[in-house]
């Protein structure tokens, strides 16, 4: 019995020891997490709105934008900034797009893919100058329509929230993405 309750007074010793090591650990490294994040959010903004100055994340509740705009932020010179979460080939196909003032595409980014192709990371250079007309003359990827077609309907929601957001249109219901 008492062999059974030291090692049990041992074994909580060493999970508090832990605990409390870990606590300190998160406490150190989180300020540095939050800043790193930060930056890479900028470093994205920036991409694809390099002309884009004092980016502010926008409240958007008053709005129904298409389901695949995720996080939105407003550029001091009147553009969006969208993050847009979409399904291609395979899901988690998120795409950043900067939308100027005048409803053209400043520049998107694929963020993150589980396509297979690789080309999706620099095919929204293809889409810079373009407004919701002009979209669907946008080359393929060869082989990948699916992954094309997410690519552009996404885009198209970032214009059209974008209007939205500046009062020209009307809100949405859908998107690219919400095929069931």
């Amino acid at each position: 019995m008492k062999n059974s309750l030291k090692s049990t007074l041992v074994l909580m010793s060493i999970c508090a020891v832990i605990s409390i090591l870990l606590a300190i650990t998160n406490a150190i490294t989180a300020p540095i997490i939050e800043k790193n994040q930060k930056a890479a959010v900028n470093e994205a903004l920036r991409e694809v709105m390099p002309n884009g100055k004092d980016f502010e994340l926008a409240d958007t509740s008053a709005f129904t934008l298409p389901a695949t705009v995720d996080e939105v932020y407003k550029e001091a010179g009147g553009g969006y900034v969208f993050k847009l979460m979409t399904t291609g080939y395979s899901s988690g196909f998120m795409i950043m797009c900067g939308v100027n003032a005048d409803g053209t595409v400043s520049g998107a980014v694929c963020l993150s893919s589980g396509e297979t192709l690789g080309y999706e990371k620099s095919f929204g250079e293809n889409f810079a100058g373009k407004n919701s007309e002009s979209v669907d003359a946008v080359d393929v990827i060869s082989g990948a329509t699916k992954t094309t077609a997410a690519y552009r309907e996404a885009v198209k929601d970032a214009i059209n929230a974008a209007a939205i957001l500046g009062g020209e249109g009307e809100n949405l219901e859908g998107g690219a993405g919400n095929e069931e």
